[in-house]
């Protein structure tokens, strides 16, 4: 069953309210009792006295005016039980039952009578008239006077008390409401979290526990959202393993009899200084290192390290690449500002792998900008470059390499997952290249990033430096 908040917090109030006001208003009750019980007994005590001192006579209007002030009727008898005269009518059936009351001289609320339909608290004593042989005072005080009082005291507390629950209950809702409404909104962020769904609440108004709580789950949000991504990457990385083990086998040997077939066409053909079977040749090499470059995505593997110089490395690269650049009439600009001697430290050939796949991104990208672009080109414009800087770092102990094309830049819905695996915006891409060419940089201790500016997209490599020796 369920048992809202809201109950919880006014139905236990409520009940505890009504049962505290029960216990003090039948307090009061009693205590009233008590009290106006000693002011009857003392009242009835203090007539009785006088009466009993009296000594002239108690005639009718002398009894009447006794009544008038003490609320008391007075009923006298004498010795033989006849009666005499009192303020109030008594009928012959009623006369024995007031004559058969004992306790005279004393006082005692436990001895009620009825007469003409009231109840009366009855005590009598003995007086004397002037003159005259000894009579029997009956007082009746009304029980209702006593019942009167009592109530006074009891059913104001009591109506104070049932008044104050309603307004008790209002604000006990409005509390309780205020408690509810942002754990309502929490749980529905927790069930939207559980279904995939990482959004983060704006804080409260006030600063207090559920404030708190609402942060701790914004926290949660934002680190289980990260845990995702990270754990979408690692099944990415393995997928990308199984794949490239798979295939890895069937293009070694694809690669080795490619190059097999090389070797014999340049002693064939007896041109062993032939540029074009050079080029062929790298580029089969160029292919097997990315191969290897792929097996090692998200297995973190070491690399043997030598000295690389920068400028042989941008030059060899560029070497590669330029040959594709020139079939589209795209040049490519060389911009070093480092010594001559300035190296790093790592695998060539990953490096080279690495400078290649920027290389090649950036002129798919200046390409897609001139065909966006058509319309100038045919007015003879040319609207597409490419270049690569190398510079070092302001901190003195790397080297910073950019390669940057006019390309139109990445769509903004994978602007912030460039370096992910499996993301891709090409038609007939794979979404591999820059994963290769994060993990390659990262290997070799160094960090990448990419940026736009003046309408060119800017991939940027940080490296260490070689130690000198």
């Amino acid at each position: 069953m369920r048992w809202p908040l809201i109950y919880q917090v006014t139905l236990p109030l409520a009940f505890w309210t009504l049962l505290t006001v029960f216990a003090l208003s039948m307090f009061n009750l009693w205590y009233a009792q008590v009290e106006t019980g000693e002011e009857v007994e003392a009242r009835l005590a203090a007539i009785t006295k006088q009466v009993a001192e009296v000594r002239f006579p108690l005639s009718l209007p002398v009894l009447q005016q006794i009544q008038g002030l003490t609320g008391t009727e007075l009923i006298v008898t004498d010795d033989q039980g006849i009666l005499i005269r009192g303020t109030t009518p008594v009928t012959s059936a009623e006369l024995p039952e007031l004559l058969r009351e004992p306790g005279v001289g004393s006082v005692d609320l436990s001895q009620v009578i009825e007469f003409d339909g009231e109840n009366y608290f009855h005590s009598a004593t003995q007086s004397r008239f002037s003159g005259s042989d000894m009579v029997t005072v009956h007082l009746l005080y009304p029980k209702a006077n006593y019942d009167r009082r009592v109530a006074q005291s009891f059913w104001p507390l009591m109506l104070l008390g049932l008044l104050a629950v309603a307004p008790m209950l209002v604000v006990a809702s409005i509390l309780a409401a205020r408690i509810t409404r942002p754990i309502t909104r929490l749980q529905k962020q927790v069930g939207q979290i559980a279904e995939g769904v990482f959004i983060e609440l704006p804080p409260g108004k006030t600063n207090d526990e559920l404030n708190d709580l609402a942060h701790a789950i914004n926290r949660m949000s934002h680190q289980l959202e990260s845990y995702e991504v990270k754990v979408r990457t690692m099944e990415r990385a393995q997928v990308l393993g199984q794949i490239g083990a798979g295939f890895s086998h069937q293009i070694r040997n694809a690669m080795t009899g490619g190059q097999m077939a090389i070797g014999l066409h340049r002693l064939d053909c007896n041109i062993p200084d032939c540029e074009s079977l050079q080029v062929a040749e790298r580029q089969m090499k160029m292919v097997e290192h990315m191969v290897q470059s792929m097996l090692r995505l998200g297995r973190k593997q070491d690399i043997e390290r030598a000295a690389i110089n920068v400028w042989q490395l941008i030059e060899t690269t560029v070497a590669m690449v330029r040959p594709q650049a020139s079939h589209h009439s795209l040049p490519i600009q060389e911009k070093i500002t480092l010594a001559p001697e300035a190296s790093l430290s790592g695998d060539f050939v990953l490096l080279q792998t690495c400078l290649m796949n920027l290389l090649l991104n950036g002129i798919e990208a200046t390409l897609a900008a001139q065909a966006a672009g058509s319309e100038e080109r045919k007015n003879g414009t040319e609207i597409g470059e490419l270049a690569i800087e190398a510079a070092p770092h302001p901190d003195g102990k790397s080297i910073t390499i950019r390669v940057c094309d006019e390309g139109m830049g990445p769509p903004a819905s994978v602007a912030d997952q460039l370096f992910e695996p499996l993301v891709t915006t090409k038609k007939e891409g794979t979404g591999l290249g820059l994963p290769v060419v994060r993990e390659i940089v990262e290997l070799h201790g160094g960090t990448i990033k990419w940026y736009r500016v003046d309408d060119k997209t800017c991939f940027q490599i940080t490296l260490p430096r070689s130690e000198s020796k």
